[in-house]
């Protein structure tokens, strides 16, 4: 039984590394396509305050919070999975204070799509935006935690490592 539970956890870890950069890859073009269209579009429309234009850009903006969700999601799962046996005790430190700031950054690169909606203007729309980001950011938490918990990955006791 425990051999059979050892080669699935193999099996998965496998799985995980071999889809891993595929993901990581893709969704990282989509996500910056996304992005430079919301950065560029706004500027080049006569009247970005038109409704079908607040439209479109408020569905790219739903696109690029998913793939902001999907890339963080799959970078929780390779973390997870990946069992170093060990470690050194700065890669430890480098890697949790690494993953922490990653997290900061993803939040940051969220707001950075609703400031240059307020920079154009378009207050609705980064209302909108906001709140959509901010319920990202909490649905991410939840799913990110979950996950970690699944995989038997502790922050705390990572944080407590350093």
């Amino acid at each position: 039984m425990t051999e059979d539970l050892a080669k699935d956890e193999e099996e998965y870890v496998g799985y995980v590394k071999t889809v891993a950069a595929t993901r990581a890859t893709m969704l990282s073009l989509f996500s910056g396509f996304t992005f430079s269209t919301i950065t560029i579009l706004p500027g080049q429309l006569p009247d970005p305050s038109n409704l079908v234009s607040q439209f479109v850009f408020f569905f790219l903006v739903v696109l690029f919070d998913l793939f902001l969700f999907l890339l963080a999601w799959n970078t929780v799962i390779v973390v997870g999975t990946y069992k170093v046996s060990y470690a050194p005790e700065r890669a430890n430190y480098e890697l949790t204070l690494f993953n922490l700031v990653l997290i900061v950054v993803f939040v940051l690169w969220g707001w950075s799509v609703v400031l240059i909606f307020l920079l154009r203007e378009l207050y609705y729309l980064a209302l909108a935006s906001g709140v959509l980001w901010a319920a990202v950011i909490v649905i991410s938490l939840a799913v990110m935690r979950q996950t970690i918990k699944h995989l038997g990955w502790s922050v705390k006791e990572e944080l407590k490592k350093m």
